[in-house]
């Protein structure tokens, strides 16, 4: 069963099934639960709703100052799966990047694909050769068709580095 999560003192900050994942949500977003390496203070209790809520010892009732759980916490809004939990976890575990994700989700998918589906890889073409010597200097195949796609000679995209843009 799902229920809220709040540091005792505090205003609810998500969900959780356990205890487990209540500790680790207020440890996710700077509050540091007590204690520190064990969540068996846990405790779940009722809300003034009627509902359970997890109620975790913290350091912090309110959300601290922490750039760190500043961006866990503003990633996490952004989107949630179909069990109720934020979806950027998912997809950070699944080694999606944050724009990615992002971009994922302004052109209109669900937070469940956006999270779970992985990145496209683009192989490489072995008989362009301008593409093989980009491959050996060290440049991706997307950032080299990237680059003759935007004007650029073939010889100077596969050989140029970062600066190419000044030929």
């Amino acid at each position: 069963m799902i229920s809220d999560v709040a540091p005792l003192g505090g205003q609810t900050i998500g969900k959780a099934t356990d205890r487990e994942e209540a500790w680790w949500l207020c440890q996710r977003y700077g509050l540091k639960p007590f204690p520190l390496e064990d969540p068996s203070d846990v405790e779940l209790v009722g809300g003034d709703n009627g509902e359970k809520v997890w109620m975790v010892p913290c350091e912090h009732t309110e959300y601290p100052y922490d750039r760190a759980a500043f961006e866990n916490r503003r990633r996490d809004a952004l989107a949630t799966l179909e069990n109720g939990f934020p979806a950027w976890p998912a997809a950070e575990e699944n080694g999606i990047a944050f724009q990615t994700f992002r971009q994922r989700l302004k052109r209109g998918w669900s937070a469940e694909r956006a999270a779970t589906e992985g990145v496209r890889e683009i192989s490489p073409n072995p008989d362009d050769e301008w593409e093989v010597v980009a491959l050996e200097n060290g440049l991706s195949v997307r950032a080299y068709r990237s680059r003759v796609q935007a004007g650029c000679p073939e010889a100077i995209a596969a050989t140029m580095g970062l600066s190419w843009r000044s030929w």
